[in-house]
């Protein structure tokens, strides 16, 4: 059945699968998931990798000077002391939302793709955070599964505006989230961004774990705990997060937020 905007879900994968220029996981993102599983990697090792990226060398300073990191007010130049005050793992979350903002090139206004990869910056945070108060061992690699999810769960937004639409961030469905955006989707490509996304994902051979949980994310019943965990994330950041596009600003808000709004500890089953 043919949609409102001549696709169908079988037109619409195949695009997808079948474009010469696939949207795939930049580079950048790939060097620093390699520095952050190498327990012989150090943070020299790290700050070498972000060095080779003059925006996210200059965000991890932002960071670093901002009232979150510096609340005694003294400025730091040095990259590797920025790292080291603001912490490594949190160097390469940050890292890593810099390499798919710039990475991935969305066809729309720098305000769009800054609110865009500012809410899933936003819903990694606040996905991670939701799985260290349900299991708060440092030793379980969930939490970084949940940053990861978090980060990825709208990349079928990206993968259906740069391969399907380039006025997918120009109408609505830039704008629209939950029921009202899937809805959308269904009506224009036959698939929803989170079906888009599992196969994306899919194709970029991330593990299932992953992939399951980005096309069930809208979903408050799943199978998967990572999407059920997601979908909470992703409501908890669109009800109390307003939209944002100052990333050094992101983690001190998700942190009020979580402060003001959040009742300890949260009540999802694994």
């Amino acid at each position: 059945m043919m949609t409102a905007s001549g696709f169908d879900r079988t037109s619409t994968l195949e695009l997808l699968a079948h474009s010469e220029d696939l949207p795939s996981l930049p580079d950048f993102f790939v060097k620093i998931q390699k520095v952050a599983n190498d327990p012989d990697a150090s943070s020299k090792d790290l700050a070498q990798v972000i060095r080779s990226d003059q925006a996210t060398t200059v965000m991890i300073l932002k960071f670093a000077n901002s009232p979150a990191y510096n609340p005694a007010n003294i400025p730091v130049g040095e990259l590797s002391t920025a790292i080291a005050r603001i912490g490594s793992r949190e160097t390469v979350h940050i890292a890593m939302a810099m390499s798919l903002m710039y990475g991935l090139i969305l066809p729309t206004g720098m305000a769009n793709i800054r609110r865009f990869w500012g809410h899933a910056f936003a819903t990694a945070l606040v996905c991670e955070r939701f799985a260290y108060l349900i299991d708060p061992s440092e030793r379980k690699s969930t939490h970084e599964a949940a940053f990861i999810v978090g980060l990825l769960h709208d990349i079928g937004r990206a993968s259906l505006g740069m391969r399907i639409d380039f006025s997918y961030f120009e109408r609505e469905t830039g704008y629209q989230n939950g029921e009202e955006l899937i809805e959308a989707e269904e009506t224009y490509y036959g698939v929803s961004h989170a079906e888009a996304g599992q196969y994306l994902l899919k194709l970029w051979g991330m593990p299932e774990e992953y992939c399951e949980a980005i096309g069930d994310h809208h979903n408050p019943d799943a199978s998967s705990y990572l999407a059920r965990l997601c979908h909470q994330a992703n409501n908890f950041v669109n009800t109390h997060l307003p939209d944002q596009s100052r990333f050094e600003e992101i983690q001190s808000l998700v942190v009020e937020a979580l402060q003001e709004h959040l009742v300890e500890p949260y009540n999802i089953d694994t």
